[in-house]
């Protein structure tokens, strides 16, 4: 029943992400006082600790979760403006930070969050090539912010951000992805503008203009996910109770993008219009230096350190607390720092903790980044013999499960709460809210926070 309670609680807008309590490996803090290089690579501490069934279920949950990494990280690597398969080079970092985190549930790689602030970065590039080579760049740039503010304790700055700017920030993001796909639901021109606003209202002027068979496949694919998360397959299906209720929504993307695959190939879909992913690379990105391009601006890899810091640590915090850990921030702060600096030299793109497949890991028995470990080697494996398999993949796939996994980050909860107890605080809200959807998710998350540093100067 815990487990079935953390889905639930995940899938509700602006939800606490839960763990179950339950025994672990040493934690980050019992690991600080064996001093400092120990600290510094966890893993020498808590992989020797583990028992035959704690490698079983770590590993089990490492399959589950790359199950829904491997469409996620295609449809977040095309939010960005990227190739799909670059979301899948997120196996380095993962490794990295495997053997660095303190939190022992965390998944990091593609997110959502990231992705959408990434992309009007690295938007005005022209080629597909030079898109890859700016967001590595940005990458590395922001892992060395990150790794800065670890090692010198001032990632506390990062918690302070106040709670509506977040909630502000969040749900911007959340408007702003899915307005980049609507084009591929509805089959219509992409909008011009890089902001949520002018995304959204170039889209909705070519709306009109839509593919009647890839609307009605994108409605279909966003009602089986739905279906999958809210009927009662457990109990239709007789399963036993060792296998989470909530294990259909949790794998719905993965069998969503499975059929899609399934049906183009024996329909031909898309000889009926259905534009496909096309031609994706094979086998492992080769390795690039970050630093053959002109360092980028430095308030774009600030702002990309300060949300994958905040998605991360809000995960790590929530998950530490029911599982009686207490959470070493600065040594979460340096795994993600290294993380991300590792895996820029892999053409991958910045990488941060993922809500959704944390809690699919909790939830599928993971209590270890041995987790983590299993799930790189199935997206290596993945990226060496079955990448033709995604060639097929039609997008409006891709853009109904990205629309699907953002509906849950608009914070009407948050919304509801000011309305009804502070009108005031509503105000702000809709003045960050506003600014972010005017001028774009990172710089309107700057405006936001000298707008309400101002407000607090003035009283």
């Amino acid at each position: 029943m815990m487990r079935l309670a953390l889905l639930l609680a995940l899938a509700a807008p602006g939800a606490a992400i839960t763990a179950p309590k339950q025994a672990l490996p040493p934690t980050s803090e019992k690991l600080s006082k064996r001093g400092g290089a120990v600290k510094q690579l966890p893993i020498t501490t808590w992989l020797p600790s583990l028992s035959k069934s704690d490698v079983l279920n770590d590993a089990l949950a490492g399959l589950t979760v790359a199950a829904m990494l491997i469409p996620q990280g295609m449809s977040y690597a095309s939010i960005a403006g990227l190739n799909p398969i670059v979301g899948l080079y997120c196996y380095v970092p993962m490794l990295v930070y495997a053997c660095l985190a303190a939190s022992s549930f965390v998944v990091i790689g593609p997110v959502a969050l990231v992705s959408t602030t990434l992309a009007p970065m690295i938007a005005s590039e022209t080629t597909e090539a030079d898109k890859l080579a700016a967001a590595s760049s940005l990458m590395f740039w922001s892992g060395i912010s990150t790794m800065i503010l670890g090692l010198s304790g001032l990632g506390g700055l990062v918690e302070r951000v106040p709670k509506d700017i977040l909630s502000a920030f969040v749900t911007c993001c959340a408007f702003n992805i899915a307005g980049t796909q609507i084009p591929s639901v509805l089959k219509v021109a992409k909008p011009h503008g890089h902001t949520p606003l002018q995304m959204i209202m170039g889209a909705l002027q070519n709306a009109p203009d839509f593919h009647s068979f890839t609307a009605s496949f994108s409605v279909l694919t966003f009602a089986f996910l739905v279906a999958l998360k809210r009927l009662p397959l457990h109990a239709m299906l007789n399963l036993p109770s060792s296998i989470p209720s909530s294990i259909f929504g949790s794998l719905g993307p993965f069998l969503a993008m499975v059929l899609g695959i399934v049906c183009n190939e024996k329909f031909d879909l898309s000889g009926r219009g259905l534009a496909e992913v096309g031609v994706v690379p094979s086998g492992l990105p080769s390795i690039v230096s970050p630093l053959t391009r002109p360092p980028p601006k430095m308030r774009d890899a600030l702002v990309l350190s300060f949300v994958a810091l905040t998605e991360t640590l809000a995960m790590g915090k929530a998950l530490a607390e029911r599982s009686n850990q207490k959470l070493d921030t600065s040594q979460e702060i340096l795994a993600v720092g290294a993380a991300n600096v590792a895996g820029s030299a892999f053409q991958s793109y910045a990488v941060a903790g993922s809500f959704s497949r944390s809690a699919v890991n909790v939830v599928t028995g993971g209590s270890s980044q041995l987790s983590s470990i299993v799930t790189a080697g199935a997206v290596v494996l993945t990226l060496l013999f079955f990448t033709g398999c995604f060639e097929r993949v039609p997008k409006a796939v891709l853009g109904s499960i990205l629309i699907y996994a953002v509906s849950g980050l608009v914070d009407v909860k948050r919304v509801k709460k000011l309305a009804s107890s502070d009108k005031r605080g509503l105000m702000k809200w809709l003045v960050f809210f506003g600014l972010m959807m005017a001028l774009g998710p990172a710089e309107g998350l700057v405006a936001s926070v000298a707008v309400d540093a101002a407000l607090g100067l003035v009283r």
